[in-house]
């Protein structure tokens, strides 16, 4: 199974108004002791909640860069022997 049918899973616990650590039990009973953990299903709950019921990841986005590739290549050009470190 993909996460995408674990989360459908989640959802139907959810609709059928079993609490988070039920539903857990209840999934991994039938799935294997590792199909899903107690802690996502309660972060998949919340969404749930807050009325989103889709099933997609939320973007992170990446952090900006704290260093100018030009300047980095300035300093390497200069000093190519310099390691990383």
């Amino acid at each position: 199974m993909n996460q995408r049918d674990f989360r459908v899973l989640i959802l139907y616990e959810w609709k059928s108004g079993k609490n988070a650590s039920a539903a857990a039990r209840n999934i991994n009973a039938a799935f294997g002791n590792d199909a899903v953990n107690e802690r996502t299903v309660r972060r998949w709950y919340q969404k749930f909640e807050t009325g989103d019921e889709s099933f997609g990841n939320e973007p992170r986005g990446r952090p900006e860069l704290s260093i100018n590739d030009d300047h980095l290549k300035l300093a390497v050009e200069e000093k190519p022997r310099t390691t990383g470190r």
